[in-house]
């Protein structure tokens, strides 16, 4: 092997998603209703995520914990408040804006769309 030979310097552009995990996910309106809220990228605590989910806390909580298993969100200690975690969506979680200012997740697969 020639010693000048490098490894590739590019890295894929997005995560490799499961399509079923995917889809089972964006199945239930509650959890668009999370993706929707989160895709601002202000972090949350689930006590505020339950107003976009319109269910109980521990319902809100039982989709959250599916949405971190699926790799979509992520958690942080509330700096306030150490006994609250905060959920913000995922890094790899593809966010983009479209120029009319939609909020646009294309996992490669699906395309999901946010708003009216």
């Amino acid at each position: 092997m020639p010693s000048n030979t490098q490894p590739p310097t590019t890295a894929p552009a997005t995560a490799q998603w499961n399509p079923d995990l995917i889809f089972s996910v964006l199945a239930e309106p509650a959890r668009r209703h999370v993706l929707l809220a989160l895709a601002g990228g202000k972090p949350k605590a689930a006590t505020d995520l339950q107003g976009a989910t319109r269910l109980r806390l521990d319902a809100t909580l039982k989709h959250l914990s599916a949405m971190r298993s699926a790799g979509l969100l992520v958690t942080s200690p509330d700096p306030q408040d150490g006994r609250r975690m905060l959920y913000t969506l995922s890094p790899s979680v593809p966010v983009t804006k479209t120029p009319e200012g939609r909020t646009v997740i294309d996992f490669g697969f699906v395309m999901l769309r946010l708003g009216v």
